[in-house]
């Protein structure tokens, strides 16, 4: 299965399109980032990966590629080393003391949510913006749906209380599609039998899709500045450049999606 997701994947990046990956769950970022990794060259592709958990343990039982392993695969197979690894949302019982032991030794940068809920998340995310843009030449985004509080995404398979907000989330999405710019994406975890309430978690990923479009669209329009919201959602009149806010997108043409 890994085989025949890795080759799929592989198809579309060689293709010249951006893949964008509705899991499943998180074991297969490991085939797709690889995918991805082969094409760009390993190494030189880093990984911002929310989530509420930092799967990297050795295995699972009855499993040695399992949701809990898949970034200590990448790690380990030279496709995507550990210095080019940002994880943001980290909470809750594990990892313990010698995986920890080993994420740094593979110079991974980790944001707990203490860090968050300390700092706050704006100032969170303008460090993992600047992580991503340090190590690695090509961006790609893991997004784990139980990164985001149990409130706002409970249909998932191991929900960890006190997480990020669905604003946090697309947010950050969009931003770093944005901003720094994704060659590929996926959004692993949603389980819809246990979205018992109103679908809101596939709601949430469904929405951090289109907020990942919405930023590699804004990107191909030169629209790569900070945190940049357009004129029209802030009210009426003009911007602070004296632009209408009617007027969408003053911006050079460029090629559609």
């Amino acid at each position: 299965t890994f085989e025949g997701i890795r080759k799929f994947v592989g198809t579309i990046v060689d293709s010249g399109a951006i893949p964008i990956v509705m899991g499943g769950d998180h074991a297969i970022t490991w085939p797709c980032a690889t995918a991805v990794a082969d094409h760009y060259g390993h190494g030189k592709v880093g990984i911002v990966h929310f989530d509420a958990h930092a799967d990297t343990g050795t295995d699972m039982p009855g499993s040695l590629a399992s949701h809990g392993t898949p970034i200590r695969k990448l790690i380990e197979s030279g496709a995507v080393p550990g210095r080019n690894f940002v994880q943001v949302g980290l909470r809750g019982y594990w990892p313990d003391r010698e995986t920890l032991d080993w994420m740094d030794e593979q110079s991974m940068r980790t944001h707990f949510m203490a860090e968050i809920n300390r700092d706050g998340f704006d100032k969170v995310l303008e460090r993992a913006i600047d992580e991503a843009l340090d190590q690695a030449d090509h961006l790609y985004l893991s997004l784990d749906i139980d990164v985001a509080d149990p409130a706002f995404a409970p249909g998932t398979g191991t929900p960890e209380p006190g997480g990020l907000t669905s604003i946090d989330v697309l947010t950050a999405v969009r931003r770093l599609a944005a901003e720094v710019g994704i060659v590929g994406m996926d959004v692993v975890e949603v389980s819809p039998p246990y979205d018992d309430r109103g679908e809101i978690t596939a709601l949430l990923a469904n929405r951090a899709i289109r907020e990942a479009l919405t930023g590699i669209a804004m990107r191909r329009k030169g629209i790569t500045e900070r945190d940049y919201l357009h004129p029209y959602a802030l009210g009426k009149g003009k911007d602070s450049q004296g632009n209408d806010r009617n007027q969408v997108f003053r911006t050079k043409p460029s090629p559609s999606l």
